[in-house]
């Protein structure tokens, strides 16, 4: 690791094979804390170039523990996290109501580190039980449309640098990696990325992976479609820039998308939403999410079409009764 270190602070960079050899070390303790801590700093310095991202996402697939699920055609819906803006769980919420609205989802998601609250702090605190038998999650799968990957549970590489990161308490290039990182394999994905640098990242490594993606980016940072101003909407074929008012929203604040500052705020808000209690902006943002994951997952159907979908998933009670289900296995 020393000599991998001092390459990046004289500026240099590693090939692919050499950040693939890096993070086998960072994760399986070759080297000490402190250095875990200066190679994940380092690249809040300057960003991973391409190769060593392939390094790192190769390092990181390979030694998983994959799950077989026969739902190739599910979709998985996850933001990088970092963004610094404390919004409640956007893509979590989505998630259910995409489920609910006729989609199979396997999400694929962790606590968080960089950021206040992740999506398994709010499914623990709910009483959801993380599992990683396949047979379980795919029953569960089946009655209810979806089912919850515990990223600890499938990615022991992880473990060690997770306390590294939650000391450290910045974005790092691990939130760029646990998005493309579902041990499941499945095809689609929906990404939220709060910078177009990252979503350029994606499309290389998405298509070189041949998988059916799209990236979502708000202009003012979000990782998601945030409502609060334009947003680009990227895939294979096309990137499209959309106003909220080209959907049918008003726009939103920033502030109507506010977490909270414990984790009982953002349980609270997040059931909340499910209840149908949540505020005007706080469900639209969910439908707008929600739309473009099942448009990924059906691009047949016009996005009109996907917003109807998701709204009434949301609004008749079925993205609730789906969540009650799964509390209650």
């Amino acid at each position: 690791m020393k000599a991998y270190l001092e390459k990046i602070f004289e500026g240099a960079w590693l090939t692919s094979t050499e950040a693939y050899d890096a993070l086998l070390q960072l994760t399986s303790g070759d080297c000490n804390a402190a250095q875990a801590a200066g190679f994940i700093a380092a690249y809040n310095m300057r960003p991973p170039s391409l190769e060593e991202l392939r390094g790192f996402h190769s390092a990181l697939l390979e030694h998983c523990l994959p799950i077989n699920l026969s739902a190739h055609e599910a979709v998985d819906i996850v933001g990088t996290g970092g963004d610094g803006k404390n919004s409640f769980n956007i893509s979590t919420l989505s998630a259910i109501v995409v489920a609910a609205a006729g989609c199979k989802v396997v999400k694929h998601g962790s606590y968080g580190a960089s950021s206040l609250i992740g999506s398994s702090n709010v499914l623990a605190f709910l009483g959801y039980r993380f599992l990683h038998d396949s047979s379980a999650l795919q029953d569960q799968l089946d009655r209810t449309g979806i089912c919850f990957l515990h990223a600890p549970l499938f990615h022991p590489l992880l473990k060690r640098v997770a306390p590294i990161r939650r000391d450290i308490g910045l974005r790092s290039f691990f939130n760029v990696m646990g998005p493309l990182i579902n041990p499941a394999g499945i095809s689609n994905m929906v990404l939220g990325v709060n910078s177009l640098e990252v979503a350029r990242i994606y499309q290389y490594l998405l298509q070189e992976r041949r998988k059916n993606y799209m990236i979502l980016h708000s202009i003012d940072g979000f990782d998601e479609i945030s409502l609060t101003g334009r947003f680009k909407v990227i895939t294979d074929n096309d990137t499209c820039l959309y106003e909220p008012e080209d959907l049918g929203f008003a726009p939103c604040n920033t502030d109507d998308l506010t977490a909270g500052n414990t984790i009982q705020d953002a349980v609270g808000l997040f059931v909340s939403v499910l209840q149908g209690k949540g505020s005007q902006a706080q469900n639209n943002v969910v439908i707008a999410n929600s739309a473009w994951s099942i448009h990924c997952v059906h691009p047949e159907r016009s996005i009109e079409d996907c917003i109807a979908a998701a709204k009434e998933a949301l609004q008749s009670g079925k993205a609730l009764s789906v969540f009650q289900q799964l509390l209650n296995e």
